[in-house]
């Protein structure tokens, strides 16, 4: 049985038969079925996606728009998590349900955006 992996452009893979290093350029449809575009010294090579080893994957710095946005959702999240935690000691709780009751807020402040960042981000494909 074949084992799927998922690859976007501009993942650095090993071909496991010549132990070369390349980077994902797409994927060729074949009657036999898709093979793995690799940019490697000296032109484009076919492989299988059996004999591909992921490397490493694609990465690109944070822009200072994006830094900016980080920033902010984190003050955000603080601003909840104070909040929160704040309304719920003036109602009379104990200590243990401020702090998960901040650390919740926070929290969902934080999974909100990680959401967001990941239906933004490059797409991998199944090969």
């Amino acid at each position: 049985m074949k084992r799927a992996i998922k690859l976007s452009i501009g993942d650095v893979v090993r071909d496991r038969g010549s132990m070369t290093l390349g980077t994902v350029s797409g994927i060729a449809a074949q009657p036999t079925g898709n093979l793995v575009a690799l940019q490697v010294t000296g032109g484009v090579r076919l492989v299988e996606p059996e004999d591909v080893e992921v490397v490493a994957r694609r990465s690109e710095p944070m822009t200072t728009g994006q830094a900016v946005v980080a920033g902010t959702v984190f003050v955000l999240a603080l601003l909840v998590a104070y909040l929160g935690g704040n309304t719920v000691r003036g109602l009379g709780a104990d200590w243990l349900v401020v702090g998960l009751t901040s650390l919740g807020g926070y929290m969902a402040v934080s999974y909100l955006y990680g959401f967001a960042r990941r239906l933004v981000r490059p797409r991998r494909f199944r090969i």
